[in-house]
């Protein structure tokens, strides 16, 4: 995009071009990929599975310190990808969203109300001259006992939507194009099945085997909802088993 195309409508967030595009908004999506990291999400018959890359940015750095996997609720997790500082300042605030609810209502509040509150959140910045957009996207998983597995996408523009399976990152195309063709054949797939076909999402879309130690895992299932990260040793199990497969 030359810099006359724009005008200096992309000065301001709340200002549309004449062509009706709002380039702060479009800027926020590149910001996305700034980490060169990617993140797989998708759900089976009953689980729901989070994997993303992990990458230290510096060889001095405490390898437990770096996560782009958090904890929203007792039931509901979430990656990351992004601008570190806006991924943590929407991480403190989906956490404060889903504190309050509970203390008003009695009860926690569901992932589709979660990811609709950060999505309208998200829209409000992007109408708004004090509060630029956020250059993040999250991911969302939990276990509902009513809808099962669940899986949401919410994007900086302030767009949600539940998904079976969703990449988001610097490889997401890749990664799309693999999910597509394994959920044309089959949905129903098994809490050992979802884990190993987010890892190879992940293999796909980087052109090669990555090691325990180079991604995160989180997963729900029916019988445990509650947010677990999987070990390194679990990790490496599933990656095995997919070796073997091939």
């Amino acid at each position: 995009m030359s810099r006359g195309s724009n005008a200096g409508f992309d000065r301001h967030i709340t200002i549309f071009s004449p062509e009706g595009r709002v380039y702060q908004v479009e800027y926020a999506f590149k910001a996305i990929n700034s980490t060169n990291l990617t993140s797989v999400a998708c759900k089976g018959k009953d689980a729901a599975v989070i994997a993303v890359q992990k990458r230290l940015p510096d060889k001095l750095v405490d390898p437990s310190s770096v996560t782009s996997l958090y904890r929203i609720t007792a039931n509901i997790g979430c990656a990351m990808i992004g601008m570190i500082p806006d991924s943590e300042f929407q991480v403190k605030r989906a956490i404060y969203e889903g504190a309050n609810f509970k203390y008003k209502h009695g009860y926690e509040m569901s992932c589709e109300q979660l990811a609709r509150r950060i999505a309208d959140l998200n829209q409000y910045y992007t109408q708004n001259a004090e509060m630029r957009s956020l250059g993040c996207a999250m991911l969302l998983i939990s276990y509902d006992f009513e809808d099962g597995p669940c899986v949401y996408r919410v994007d900086p523009a302030g767009y949600y939507r539940s998904m079976k399976a969703v990449s988001v990152g610097v490889k997401s195309q890749a990664a799309t194009t693999f999910l597509e063709k394994k959920y044309k054949k089959k949905t129903d797939y098994t809490e050992e099945e979802v884990v190993q076909t987010a890892l190879e999402a992940l293999q796909s879309s980087l052109g090669g085997d990555i090691k325990s130690s180079e991604v995160e895992v989180a997963i729900v299932t029916a019988k445990s909802p509650a947010i677990k990260l999987l070990s390194v040793e679990e990790i490496d199990h599933h990656l095995n088993a997919i070796a073997e497969r091939d």
